[in-house]
Protein backbone atom coordinates (compact mmCIF):
# COMPACT_ATOMS: atom_id res chain seq x y z
CA UNK A 1 0.00 0.00 0.00
CA UNK A 2 3.11 2.55 0.54
CA UNK A 3 4.36 2.18 -2.85
CA UNK A 4 0.76 2.39 -4.08
CA UNK A 5 0.53 5.51 -2.30
CA UNK A 6 4.07 6.92 -3.81
CA UNK A 7 2.53 5.81 -7.40
CA UNK A 8 -0.62 7.74 -7.06
CA UNK A 9 1.22 10.75 -5.52
CA UNK A 10 3.64 11.83 -8.30
CA UNK A 11 1.47 10.72 -10.79
CA UNK A 12 -1.20 12.77 -10.07
CA UNK A 13 0.67 15.74 -10.00
CA UNK A 14 2.52 16.41 -13.21
CA UNK A 15 5.44 19.34 -14.11
CA UNK A 16 3.18 22.28 -14.96
CA UNK A 17 3.76 22.67 -19.15
CA UNK A 18 6.55 25.51 -19.66
CA UNK A 19 5.10 27.27 -23.05
CA UNK A 20 8.32 28.40 -23.84
CA UNK A 21 8.70 24.53 -24.66
CA UNK A 22 5.66 24.33 -26.29
CA UNK A 23 5.72 27.22 -28.89
CA UNK A 24 9.75 25.91 -29.43
CA UNK A 25 9.38 24.44 -33.25
CA UNK A 26 7.09 27.39 -34.21
CA UNK A 27 9.26 29.63 -32.60
CA UNK A 28 12.62 28.68 -33.72
CA UNK A 29 10.46 28.27 -37.83
CA UNK A 30 9.18 31.80 -37.43
CA UNK A 31 12.67 33.51 -36.53
CA UNK A 32 14.29 31.40 -39.25
CA UNK A 33 11.85 33.22 -41.82
CA UNK A 34 10.77 28.99 -42.62
CA UNK A 35 6.69 30.36 -42.45
CA UNK A 36 6.16 26.89 -44.69
CA UNK A 37 7.02 25.27 -41.27
CA UNK A 38 5.73 27.40 -39.03
CA UNK A 39 2.10 28.12 -40.27
CA UNK A 40 1.14 24.51 -40.30
CA UNK A 41 2.91 24.44 -36.84
CA UNK A 42 1.10 26.99 -35.58
CA UNK A 43 -2.17 25.85 -36.65
CA UNK A 44 -1.60 22.34 -35.18
CA UNK A 45 -0.81 23.56 -31.71
CA UNK A 46 -4.16 26.04 -32.35
CA UNK A 47 -6.33 22.92 -33.06
CA UNK A 48 -4.76 21.06 -30.87
CA UNK A 49 -5.35 23.27 -27.58
CA UNK A 50 -7.89 23.47 -25.08
CA UNK A 51 -9.76 26.38 -25.39
CA UNK A 52 -7.50 28.49 -22.66
CA UNK A 53 -5.09 28.13 -24.72
CA UNK A 54 -7.21 29.23 -28.55
CA UNK A 55 -6.29 33.24 -27.79
CA UNK A 56 -2.51 32.93 -27.23
CA UNK A 57 -2.07 30.83 -30.51
CA UNK A 58 -4.26 33.01 -32.41
CA UNK A 59 -2.15 36.13 -31.35
CA UNK A 60 0.83 33.76 -32.84
CA UNK A 61 -1.01 33.06 -35.84
CA UNK A 62 -1.44 36.67 -36.86
CA UNK A 63 1.74 37.58 -36.01
CA UNK A 64 3.33 35.39 -38.00
CA UNK A 65 1.43 35.69 -41.13
CA UNK A 66 1.64 39.60 -40.47
CA UNK A 67 5.60 39.27 -40.83
CA UNK A 68 5.32 36.87 -43.62
CA UNK A 69 3.72 39.65 -45.71
CA UNK A 70 0.05 37.52 -45.68
CA UNK A 71 -1.76 40.61 -44.47
CA UNK A 72 -5.34 39.52 -45.38
CA UNK A 73 -5.28 36.43 -43.35
CA UNK A 74 -3.43 37.81 -40.62
CA UNK A 75 -6.26 39.85 -40.30
CA UNK A 76 -8.59 36.91 -40.75
CA UNK A 77 -6.63 35.27 -37.76
CA UNK A 78 -6.47 38.53 -35.12
CA UNK A 79 -10.24 39.14 -36.08
CA UNK A 80 -10.64 36.16 -34.50
CA UNK A 81 -8.38 36.77 -31.48
CA UNK A 82 -10.15 40.19 -31.25
CA UNK A 83 -13.28 38.73 -30.73
CA UNK A 84 -12.07 36.43 -27.99
CA UNK A 85 -10.29 38.88 -26.53
CA UNK A 86 -12.89 40.90 -26.23
CA UNK A 87 -15.28 38.65 -24.35
CA UNK A 88 -12.67 38.34 -21.59
CA UNK A 89 -13.05 40.85 -19.25
CA UNK A 90 -10.18 41.08 -16.64
CA UNK A 91 -8.63 42.99 -13.74
CA UNK A 92 -5.52 43.23 -11.74
CA UNK A 93 -7.07 41.64 -8.80
CA UNK A 94 -8.15 38.45 -11.72
CA UNK A 95 -5.24 38.48 -13.11
CA UNK A 96 -3.03 38.32 -9.59
CA UNK A 97 -5.62 35.57 -8.46
CA UNK A 98 -4.70 33.20 -11.61
CA UNK A 99 -0.94 33.50 -11.18
CA UNK A 100 -1.51 32.30 -7.26
CA UNK A 101 -3.71 29.72 -8.22
CA UNK A 102 -3.11 27.68 -10.80
CA UNK A 103 -2.64 29.89 -13.52
CA UNK A 104 -1.82 26.95 -15.99
CA UNK A 105 -5.22 25.97 -15.65
CA UNK A 106 -6.70 28.97 -16.91
CA UNK A 107 -7.76 30.90 -19.41
CA UNK A 108 -5.08 32.97 -21.18
CA UNK A 109 -6.44 36.43 -21.22
CA UNK A 110 -3.27 38.10 -22.18
CA UNK A 111 -2.82 41.86 -20.76
CA UNK A 112 -4.71 44.95 -21.35
CA UNK A 113 -1.76 46.66 -23.73
CA UNK A 114 -0.86 42.67 -25.43
CA UNK A 115 -5.50 42.94 -26.76
CA UNK A 116 -5.09 46.40 -27.58
CA UNK A 117 -1.75 45.18 -29.67
CA UNK A 118 -4.53 43.00 -31.65
CA UNK A 119 -5.94 45.77 -32.75
CA UNK A 120 -3.13 47.79 -33.43
CA UNK A 121 -1.91 44.42 -35.83
CA UNK A 122 -5.14 44.20 -37.60
CA UNK A 123 -4.67 48.21 -38.62
CA UNK A 124 -1.24 48.36 -39.77
CA UNK A 125 -2.12 45.03 -42.24
CA UNK A 126 -5.02 47.25 -43.51
CA UNK A 127 -2.68 50.31 -43.83
CA UNK A 128 -0.41 47.84 -45.87
CA UNK A 129 -3.05 47.10 -47.79
CA UNK A 130 -4.16 50.42 -48.69
CA UNK A 131 -7.38 50.31 -46.79
CA UNK A 132 -7.12 53.49 -44.91
CA UNK A 133 -10.99 53.31 -44.28
CA UNK A 134 -10.89 50.40 -42.42
CA UNK A 135 -7.38 51.20 -40.83
CA UNK A 136 -8.50 54.11 -39.62
CA UNK A 137 -11.93 52.00 -38.20
CA UNK A 138 -9.16 49.87 -35.68
CA UNK A 139 -7.48 52.78 -34.40
CA UNK A 140 -10.47 54.67 -33.69
CA UNK A 141 -11.28 51.47 -31.40
CA UNK A 142 -8.05 51.31 -30.25
CA UNK A 143 -8.55 54.68 -29.38
CA UNK A 144 -11.07 54.18 -27.13
CA UNK A 145 -9.11 51.33 -25.37
CA UNK A 146 -6.62 53.73 -24.70
CA UNK A 147 -8.60 56.42 -23.30
CA UNK A 148 -9.88 54.40 -21.12
CA UNK A 149 -6.12 52.84 -20.04
CA UNK A 150 -5.19 56.55 -19.55
CA UNK A 151 -7.19 57.09 -16.66
CA UNK A 152 -6.52 53.81 -15.16
CA UNK A 153 -2.85 52.45 -16.08
CA UNK A 154 0.38 54.22 -16.44
CA UNK A 155 1.84 56.21 -19.26
CA UNK A 156 4.24 53.26 -20.29
CA UNK A 157 1.06 51.18 -21.43
CA UNK A 158 -0.09 54.08 -24.48
CA UNK A 159 0.79 52.97 -27.60
CA UNK A 160 2.36 56.03 -29.00
CA UNK A 161 3.03 54.16 -32.46
CA UNK A 162 -0.64 53.40 -32.82
CA UNK A 163 -1.24 57.11 -31.88
CA UNK A 164 1.18 58.26 -34.71
CA UNK A 165 0.00 56.21 -37.12
CA UNK A 166 -3.47 56.88 -36.59
CA UNK A 167 -2.95 60.61 -37.21
CA UNK A 168 -0.99 59.39 -40.36
CA UNK A 169 -3.80 57.67 -41.93
CA UNK A 170 -6.14 60.74 -40.47
CA UNK A 171 -4.48 63.38 -42.68
CA UNK A 172 -4.70 60.73 -45.65
CA UNK A 173 -8.04 60.88 -45.13
CA UNK A 174 -8.47 64.77 -44.70
CA UNK A 175 -9.71 63.92 -40.94
CA UNK A 176 -7.17 66.61 -39.79
CA UNK A 177 -9.18 66.96 -36.53
CA UNK A 178 -8.40 63.75 -35.91
CA UNK A 179 -4.69 64.18 -36.57
CA UNK A 180 -4.52 67.09 -34.58
CA UNK A 181 -6.19 65.22 -31.32
CA UNK A 182 -3.54 62.06 -31.63
CA UNK A 183 -0.54 64.68 -32.38
CA UNK A 184 -1.74 66.76 -28.64
CA UNK A 185 -1.99 63.29 -26.95
CA UNK A 186 1.26 62.40 -27.81
CA UNK A 187 2.46 65.35 -26.97
CA UNK A 188 0.86 65.43 -23.16
CA UNK A 189 2.69 61.66 -23.06
CA UNK A 190 6.43 62.02 -24.19
CA UNK A 191 6.62 65.85 -24.59
CA UNK A 192 7.83 67.38 -27.93
CA UNK A 193 9.84 65.83 -30.11
CA UNK A 194 11.76 66.52 -33.62
CA UNK A 195 9.32 63.59 -35.19
CA UNK A 196 5.85 65.39 -33.59
CA UNK A 197 7.13 68.87 -34.30
CA UNK A 198 7.86 67.98 -37.90
CA UNK A 199 4.78 66.10 -38.36
CA UNK A 200 2.36 69.12 -37.17
CA UNK A 201 4.01 71.30 -39.41
CA UNK A 202 3.14 68.86 -42.23
CA UNK A 203 -0.35 68.71 -40.71
CA UNK A 204 -0.71 72.90 -40.88
CA UNK A 205 0.92 72.68 -44.35
CA UNK A 206 -2.04 70.58 -45.10
CA UNK A 207 -5.01 71.87 -43.50
CA UNK A 208 -3.26 75.73 -44.67
CA UNK A 209 -3.16 76.64 -41.21
CA UNK A 210 -0.97 79.72 -41.70
CA UNK A 211 -1.35 80.18 -37.52
CA UNK A 212 0.10 76.87 -37.14
CA UNK A 213 2.88 76.87 -39.45
CA UNK A 214 4.08 80.09 -37.48
CA UNK A 215 3.46 78.29 -34.56
CA UNK A 216 5.37 75.02 -35.64
CA UNK A 217 7.55 76.78 -37.53
CA UNK A 218 10.94 74.98 -36.53
CA UNK A 219 9.60 71.77 -36.73
CA UNK A 220 10.22 72.42 -40.57
CA UNK A 221 13.66 71.93 -40.20
CA UNK A 222 13.07 68.49 -39.11
CA UNK A 223 10.89 67.50 -42.41
CA UNK A 224 12.60 64.86 -44.58
CA UNK A 225 11.92 65.77 -48.42
CA UNK A 226 13.75 64.27 -51.66
CA UNK A 227 13.82 64.15 -55.07
CA UNK A 228 14.56 61.02 -57.27
CA UNK A 229 18.18 61.64 -57.16
CA UNK A 230 18.04 62.10 -53.34
CA UNK A 231 18.44 65.67 -53.13
CA UNK A 232 16.49 67.64 -50.41
CA UNK A 233 13.73 69.53 -51.70
CA UNK A 234 10.71 71.85 -49.86
CA UNK A 235 7.99 69.98 -48.51
CA UNK A 236 5.69 72.09 -50.50
CA UNK A 237 7.61 70.60 -53.58
CA UNK A 238 4.50 69.14 -56.01
CA UNK A 239 4.19 65.32 -56.54
CA UNK A 240 5.70 64.50 -52.91
CA UNK A 241 4.11 61.53 -51.49
CA UNK A 242 4.56 60.15 -48.09
CA UNK A 243 6.84 56.85 -47.29
CA UNK A 244 5.90 55.42 -43.95
CA UNK A 245 8.44 52.97 -42.17
CA UNK A 246 7.47 50.84 -39.47
CA UNK A 247 9.99 49.45 -38.12
CA UNK A 248 8.88 46.14 -35.88
CA UNK A 249 12.44 46.01 -33.60
CA UNK A 250 13.88 42.77 -31.52
CA UNK A 251 12.64 40.19 -30.02
CA UNK A 252 10.10 40.38 -27.04
CA UNK A 253 10.26 39.80 -23.70
CA UNK A 254 9.68 36.91 -22.45
CA UNK A 255 8.18 35.40 -19.44
CA UNK A 256 10.56 33.68 -16.85
CA UNK A 257 10.54 32.21 -13.40
CA UNK A 258 11.21 34.15 -10.71
CA UNK A 259 13.05 31.28 -8.98
CA UNK A 260 11.63 29.43 -5.59
CA UNK A 261 9.13 31.32 -3.60
CA UNK A 262 10.62 31.00 -0.06
CA UNK A 263 13.52 33.07 -1.62
CA UNK A 264 11.52 35.72 -1.97
CA UNK A 265 11.99 37.80 1.64
CA UNK A 266 9.14 39.36 1.11
CA UNK A 267 6.74 37.00 -0.36
CA UNK A 268 7.70 34.79 2.21
CA UNK A 269 7.37 36.91 4.83
CA UNK A 270 3.51 37.70 3.74
CA UNK A 271 2.99 34.38 3.16
CA UNK A 272 4.08 32.70 6.58
CA UNK A 273 1.94 35.36 8.56
CA UNK A 274 -1.16 34.06 6.31
CA UNK A 275 -0.23 30.43 6.95
CA UNK A 276 -0.45 30.84 10.25
CA UNK A 277 -3.32 32.44 10.42
CA UNK A 278 -4.87 29.81 8.27
CA UNK A 279 -3.68 27.06 9.85
CA UNK A 280 -5.28 28.53 12.97
CA UNK A 281 -8.77 29.30 11.37
CA UNK A 282 -8.89 25.73 10.32
CA UNK A 283 -9.00 23.64 13.65
CA UNK A 284 -7.22 20.74 12.17
CA UNK A 285 -3.87 21.34 14.55
CA UNK A 286 -1.58 21.29 11.30
CA UNK A 287 1.89 22.56 11.77
CA UNK A 288 2.86 25.62 10.41
CA UNK A 289 6.34 24.15 9.95
CA UNK A 290 5.09 21.11 8.32
CA UNK A 291 3.20 23.58 6.10
CA UNK A 292 5.96 25.90 5.15
CA UNK A 293 8.31 22.55 4.96
CA UNK A 294 6.19 21.77 2.08
CA UNK A 295 7.27 24.99 0.05
CA UNK A 296 10.70 24.36 -0.43
CA UNK A 297 10.59 23.41 -4.13
CA UNK A 298 7.42 25.31 -4.89
CA UNK A 299 8.24 28.00 -7.87
CA UNK A 300 7.33 31.88 -7.01
CA UNK A 301 3.96 31.99 -8.97
CA UNK A 302 4.01 35.00 -10.14
CA UNK A 303 6.70 35.54 -12.97
CA UNK A 304 8.81 37.84 -14.27
CA UNK A 305 9.60 39.49 -18.02
CA UNK A 306 12.87 39.68 -18.97
CA UNK A 307 14.66 40.94 -21.85
CA UNK A 308 15.80 38.61 -24.35
CA UNK A 309 17.35 40.58 -27.79
CA UNK A 310 18.82 43.98 -26.62
CA UNK A 311 21.32 44.02 -29.85
CA UNK A 312 18.29 43.46 -32.05
CA UNK A 313 15.83 45.95 -30.19
CA UNK A 314 18.11 48.90 -30.77
CA UNK A 315 17.47 51.72 -33.44
CA UNK A 316 19.00 51.11 -37.02
CA UNK A 317 19.26 54.05 -40.08
CA UNK A 318 17.65 53.42 -43.10
CA UNK A 319 19.16 53.84 -46.81
CA UNK A 320 17.40 55.33 -49.94
CA UNK A 321 19.37 54.75 -53.00
CA UNK A 322 22.18 54.81 -50.47
CA UNK A 323 21.87 58.03 -49.07
CA UNK A 324 21.06 57.74 -45.14
CA UNK A 325 18.25 58.62 -43.89
CA UNK A 326 18.62 58.35 -40.06
CA UNK A 327 16.29 56.17 -37.87
CA UNK A 328 13.26 55.81 -36.73
CA UNK A 329 11.48 56.90 -33.08
CA UNK A 330 10.51 54.36 -30.64
CA UNK A 331 7.17 55.15 -29.74
CA UNK A 332 6.19 51.78 -28.09
CA UNK A 333 8.23 49.55 -26.66
CA UNK A 334 6.55 46.33 -25.45
CA UNK A 335 8.96 44.88 -23.52
CA UNK A 336 9.30 48.37 -21.71
CA UNK A 337 5.47 47.87 -21.24
CA UNK A 338 5.88 44.09 -20.06
CA UNK A 339 8.61 44.35 -17.92
CA UNK A 340 7.51 47.63 -15.89
CA UNK A 341 3.79 46.35 -15.52
CA UNK A 342 4.72 43.07 -13.57
CA UNK A 343 7.60 45.09 -11.63
CA UNK A 344 5.25 47.84 -11.16
CA UNK A 345 2.32 45.31 -10.02
CA UNK A 346 4.70 42.32 -7.97
CA UNK A 347 3.99 43.34 -4.59
CA UNK A 348 0.62 44.64 -5.70
CA UNK A 349 -0.17 41.08 -6.24
CA UNK A 350 1.09 39.49 -3.18
CA UNK A 351 -0.48 41.47 -0.96
CA UNK A 352 -4.14 40.99 -3.05
CA UNK A 353 -3.79 37.46 -3.22
CA UNK A 354 -1.66 35.70 -0.26
CA UNK A 355 -4.22 34.86 1.68
CA UNK A 356 -5.68 32.60 -1.30
CA UNK A 357 -2.37 31.20 -1.45
CA UNK A 358 -1.79 30.24 2.35
CA UNK A 359 -5.60 28.82 2.76
CA UNK A 360 -4.46 26.20 -0.79
CA UNK A 361 -1.83 25.26 1.06
CA UNK A 362 -2.90 24.06 4.30
CA UNK A 363 -5.86 22.25 2.46
CA UNK A 364 -3.16 20.49 0.97
CA UNK A 365 -1.12 19.52 3.63
CA UNK A 366 -4.10 18.34 5.79
CA UNK A 367 -5.46 16.43 2.69
CA UNK A 368 -1.95 15.08 2.50
CA UNK A 369 -2.11 14.09 6.43
CA UNK A 370 -5.29 12.66 6.58
CA UNK A 371 -4.17 10.52 3.75
CA UNK A 372 -1.48 9.50 5.30
CA UNK A 373 -4.04 8.55 8.33
CA UNK A 374 -5.56 6.61 6.49
CA UNK A 375 -2.97 4.24 5.16
CA UNK A 376 -1.93 4.27 8.84
CA UNK A 377 -5.08 2.79 9.84
CA UNK A 378 -5.45 0.20 7.37
CA UNK A 379 -2.02 -1.48 8.10
CA UNK A 380 -3.49 -2.72 11.52
CA UNK A 381 -0.98 -3.32 14.72
CA UNK A 382 0.99 -5.89 13.28
CA UNK A 383 2.36 -4.16 10.47
CA UNK A 384 2.69 -0.61 12.53
CA UNK A 385 5.85 0.40 13.29
CA UNK A 386 8.12 3.74 13.60
CA UNK A 387 9.92 2.72 9.98
CA UNK A 388 6.78 2.33 8.96
CA UNK A 389 4.98 5.48 9.97
CA UNK A 390 7.87 7.48 9.35
CA UNK A 391 8.35 6.67 5.40
CA UNK A 392 3.88 7.38 5.44
CA UNK A 393 4.33 10.94 7.00
CA UNK A 394 7.46 11.50 4.30
CA UNK A 395 5.72 10.31 1.23
CA UNK A 396 2.59 12.76 2.77
CA UNK A 397 4.96 15.48 3.12
CA UNK A 398 6.31 14.86 -0.52
CA UNK A 399 2.54 14.66 -1.67
CA UNK A 400 1.64 18.12 -0.34
CA UNK A 401 4.64 19.77 -1.36
CA UNK A 402 4.53 18.21 -5.10
CA UNK A 403 0.76 19.19 -5.30
CA UNK A 404 1.04 22.67 -4.03
CA UNK A 405 4.36 23.63 -5.91
CA UNK A 406 2.10 22.53 -9.12
CA UNK A 407 -1.10 24.20 -7.89
CA UNK A 408 1.03 27.36 -7.24
CA UNK A 409 3.66 27.34 -10.17
CA UNK A 410 4.11 30.26 -12.81
CA UNK A 411 2.37 30.57 -15.70
CA UNK A 412 4.95 31.54 -18.50
CA UNK A 413 3.02 32.13 -21.68
CA UNK A 414 3.30 35.38 -23.18
CA UNK A 415 3.30 36.09 -26.63
CA UNK A 416 6.53 35.17 -28.05
CA UNK A 417 6.84 36.52 -31.89
CA UNK A 418 5.88 39.80 -31.23
CA UNK A 419 8.68 42.52 -31.87
CA UNK A 420 10.51 44.26 -28.47
CA UNK A 421 9.66 47.61 -29.60
CA UNK A 422 8.40 49.40 -33.08
CA UNK A 423 10.07 52.48 -34.50
CA UNK A 424 8.60 54.60 -37.09
CA UNK A 425 10.24 57.10 -39.58
CA UNK A 426 8.32 59.32 -42.49
CA UNK A 427 9.88 60.49 -45.37
CA UNK A 428 8.64 62.50 -48.53
CA UNK A 429 9.66 61.12 -52.09
CA UNK A 430 8.93 62.13 -56.05
CA UNK A 431 7.45 59.27 -57.52
CA UNK A 432 9.47 56.35 -59.10
CA UNK A 433 11.63 53.70 -57.93
CA UNK A 434 14.06 53.30 -55.15
CA UNK A 435 16.67 51.14 -53.51
CA UNK A 436 15.99 50.49 -49.93
CA UNK A 437 18.25 49.05 -47.15
CA UNK A 438 19.02 49.27 -43.28
CA UNK A 439 22.11 49.05 -40.97
CA UNK A 440 21.98 45.26 -40.26
CA UNK A 441 24.18 45.27 -37.13
CA UNK A 442 25.75 42.22 -35.58
CA UNK A 443 23.72 39.37 -36.47
CA UNK A 444 20.37 41.06 -37.80
CA UNK A 445 18.27 39.16 -39.38
CA UNK A 446 15.45 41.33 -41.38
CA UNK A 447 12.28 41.08 -43.41
CA UNK A 448 12.51 44.32 -45.68
CA UNK A 449 12.09 45.07 -49.38
CA UNK A 450 15.57 46.11 -51.42
CA UNK A 451 13.68 48.21 -53.69
CA UNK A 452 10.29 49.95 -53.29
CA UNK A 453 7.79 52.03 -55.45
CA UNK A 454 6.40 55.38 -55.12
CA UNK A 455 3.55 56.42 -56.24
CA UNK A 456 2.03 60.27 -57.10
CA UNK A 457 -0.60 60.72 -54.38
CA UNK A 458 -0.29 57.26 -52.83
CA UNK A 459 1.29 56.59 -49.28
CA UNK A 460 3.87 53.99 -49.10
CA UNK A 461 4.07 51.93 -45.90
CA UNK A 462 6.88 49.82 -45.58
CA UNK A 463 6.78 47.01 -42.91
CA UNK A 464 10.21 46.01 -41.46
CA UNK A 465 11.15 43.21 -38.90
CA UNK A 466 14.64 42.99 -37.59
CA UNK A 467 15.89 40.96 -34.96
CA UNK A 468 19.29 38.66 -33.79
CA UNK A 469 19.90 35.19 -34.55
CA UNK A 470 19.92 34.21 -30.96
CA UNK A 471 18.23 32.51 -29.50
Amino acid sequence: MLSLFFLISFTTFGCASDYGKVIEATENAYYSQDYDSAIPSIRGLYEDAASKDQLLFLMEAGMIFHTKGDFETSNKVFKQAEELSDNIKTSLTKEGLAFLLSDNESNYTGEDFERVMIKFFIALNFMALGDMENSKIYFRRMDFELKEMKFTAAAYRQNNAARLLDAYVSEKLGKYNDARVQFKNMESLINSSPTVASDRFVLALRENDSRDMGKYGKGAAYVQAFSNSMQKVNIQSPNLSEVVIIHEAGKSAIKESRGKLMDDEYFALALRGAIEIAARADGAGVSVAGVLATLSTAENPIPIYRDRDLEGSRKRNFYINGVEIGSGDVLNDYSDTAIKNFNDNYKALITKNVTSLAVKVVAAVIASEAAAKAIESGLGDKNKNDLVSGLIRLAAGAAAGLATAQVIGPDLRCWRTIPSNFQIKRVFLEPGEYSFNMDQGTGITTNAPTTIKVEEGKPLYINVRSYTNNP
